[in-house]
């Protein structure tokens, strides 16, 4: 018998909800079926005038409810983490679920490799009704510099299980944050705790026509640049780190402008990818960066199409 099984690490899971009764039964279903026999699951209303109230009670006996007056996610998440026991955290959202088996599976790498911090796996995207899209990107392994360097957020959250000393470390997720909660803590975290990850389903991540990341893109490309000048704004970051800072930028500058794009604001996305060129003129030596400079002035255009394909011609040649 594993340690795991003489004495199971309790997990603690926080599920904010609010307004989602329409998914809330499957989110709390995924929980209670999972096979691991040590789980703490906090559910706090945070203010819902759907029928959430009338859901939960009938789960009151199975795991703890609380309800408060709205004060948004993040601070809803930390309320459930600063009371959570478990050695163990990670929250899950009233839309997302865990898929059999992952909470088991998320232990047994954490008791596997007592250097890691967080360890997280693939997820399911579905739709509004549970219908499989498409599975997340496997990674092969997940490199802290390279998520850095790129500006792009391979880590699915609903798949994530952070081992508490990592947030006694770094603090609680940042209530600045109303998009990138989530990113700014795997940017903070990796800083001096170990991310890994394993090519595994975990969890389901439902997209739908309320879904922040699907229905508000456009108001997210400001919060993500005052996320990264914030993160490279620290006096503590390696020189491992700092290196990557004007590459970083420069990611993120267009990072921001494909949410702009997304968003619909074309102005806003070519202002954002001139304000690129001006900020790091040299880096448009890099084939890369013309595409990134083109796909944020052009982007879903004609003219955008043959330049994707020129670009595409210069990868192969070089």
């Amino acid at each position: 018998m594993s340690s795991t099984e003489q004495n199971p690490s309790l997990v603690s899971v926080v599920t904010p909800t609010f307004n989602q009764a329409n998914f809330l039964r499957e989110t709390i279903e995924s929980v209670l079926s999972q096979d691991y026999p040590a789980i703490e699951h906090q559910i706090i209303d945070d203010g819902s005038t759907d029928a959430t109230p009338e859901i939960l009670r009938e789960y009151s006996d199975r795991v703890w409810i609380e309800r408060h007056e709205n004060r948004g996610q993040t601070p809803t998440i930390n309320k459930g983490w600063e009371r959570a026991k478990g050695s163990i955290l990670t929250w899950l959202n009233s839309d997302d679920t865990f898929l059999p088996g992952a909470v088991s599976r998320g232990v047994a790498y954490h008791d596997e490799h007592p250097d890691v911090g967080i360890v997280f796996g693939d997820t399911l995207f579905t739709d509004q009704d549970s219908n499989p899209l498409e599975r997340s990107k496997n990674l092969g392994d997940f490199d802290y510099r390279r998520f850095v360097r790129l500006c792009h957020n391979p880590i699915p959250q609903p798949s994530a299980f952070i081992r508490r000393s990592v947030i006694e470390d770094i603090g609680m997720l940042d209530p600045s944050y109303y998009y990138f909660m989530d990113w700014d803590f795997w940017l903070r975290a990796g800083v001096n705790h170990r991310i890994s990850y394993i090519p595994e389903l975990l969890s389901t991540y439902r997209l739908h026509a309320d879904s922040k990341t699907v229905a508000q893109a456009n108001k997210a490309a400001p919060e993500l640049e005052y996320m990264y000048r914030k993160f490279f704004a620290r006096t503590d970051l390696p020189d491992s780190i700092r290196s990557l800072e004007k590459e970083a930028m420069l990611n993120m500058l267009f990072t921001s402008g494909g949410y702009y794009l997304e968003g619909g604001n074309k102005k806003a996305a070519a202002q954002t990818a001139l304000k690129a060129l001006r900020s790091f003129p040299s880096s448009f030596y890099q084939p890369s960066a013309v595409h990134k400079l083109f796909y944020c002035l052009c982007g879903g255009s004609s003219i955008y199409q043959r330049s994707r394909a020129t670009y595409n011609r210069m990868r192969t040649i070089s």
